[in-house]
């Protein structure tokens, strides 16, 4: 069967779970769900579609992130559209919505002003102006290429109308209108672990995993720029690399920030850093 033969073909390759990218492919070309697919096994496929079929687990078979070859990514339950040109959602970026959600409930605020940092995608801002029905946002990144496909996501998502995405670069000076959040998921890798990672994770953009030398420059361009954009009292909610917990919340209190915490992952890891400006 096509299932069958396209988990071997994976395999051959050494493409890391074979079967789940073979079944995810499947699911795609049919437009039915994983284990609808995997029962098929291929034997529904119409000659176009195996050709589609084929087609695609070619490209998996190049190494490409699976993502990429189907042209999308679940997020919080919602569907986004990616490509070459953004950063991979990924499970742990949720926490990061979550966390940001609790503290905006916890405040009570129901309209706020939310500035999200480097966007991609546009999956935190427009998780975040789903659950926030009255919220202002704002979203940018440097990247024309990937403002163009949040702003799609966005439309797709009928949270167009309330995301401002803007082309900024985290390292010129700019302004914006004070925020009660800042959120982002900014490049923290260090450069020199960046030829360790896997084949996929090589495939995605450089600029959104190249975090420089100690993998902080843009954690910490990230940080400034909140000190200077969060009103009196205001959030930032920030993912950072698994082992940099200790450094990022020496540079939050050194730029006057209270309260510098950081939350670990579901695997025990340096994730979120969340931190309060003062009043």
């Amino acid at each position: 069967m096509p299932l069958d033969a396209g988990v071997r073909h994976l395999s051959t390759h050494r493409v890391p779970e074979a079967r789940a990218s073979a079944e995810f492919i499947l699911a795609g070309v049919l437009g039915a769900g994983r284990g609808a697919a995997a029962l098929d096994g291929g034997r529904s496929l119409t000659a176009a579609q195996r050709r589609r079929f084929w087609s695609l687990i070619r490209r998996r078979c190049r190494r490409l992130p699976l993502a990429y070859v189907l042209g999308h990514q679940d997020f919080m339950g919602l569907r986004m559209t990616v490509s070459p040109a953004v950063f991979t959602p990924r499970p742990e970026t949720e926490e990061l919505v979550d966390e940001a959600q609790g503290l905006m409930r916890a405040a009570g605020l129901l309209a706020p002003r939310i500035l999200d940092i480097g966007t991609g995608s546009g999956c935190v801002a427009i998780s975040l102006a789903k659950r926030f029905r009255f919220a202002r946002i704002w979203a940018t990144d440097v990247s024309a290429r990937a403002l163009a496909l949040a702003r799609r996501n966005a439309h797709a998502h009928g949270v167009a109308g309330r995301i401002k995405f803007l082309k900024k670069d985290l390292f010129l000076p700019w302004t914006l209108p004070k925020a009660d959040l800042i959120v982002s998921n900014p490049p923290y890798v260090p450069a020199s672990r960046l030829r360790r990672l896997a084949v996929e994770v090589r495939c995605e953009p450089r600029p959104a995993l190249d975090g420089g030398k100690d993998g902080l420059d843009a954690v910490g361009a990230v940080v400034r720029a909140a000190a200077k954009g969060l009103k009196p009292g205001g959030r930032l909610v920030m993912e950072i690399g698994h082992d940099q917990g200790a450094r990022v919340k020496t540079l939050l209190r050194e730029a006057g920030f209270g309260e510098p915490r950081v939350k670990k992952d579901m695997q025990g890891l340096d994730r979120i850093a969340v931190a309060r400006y003062p009043r």
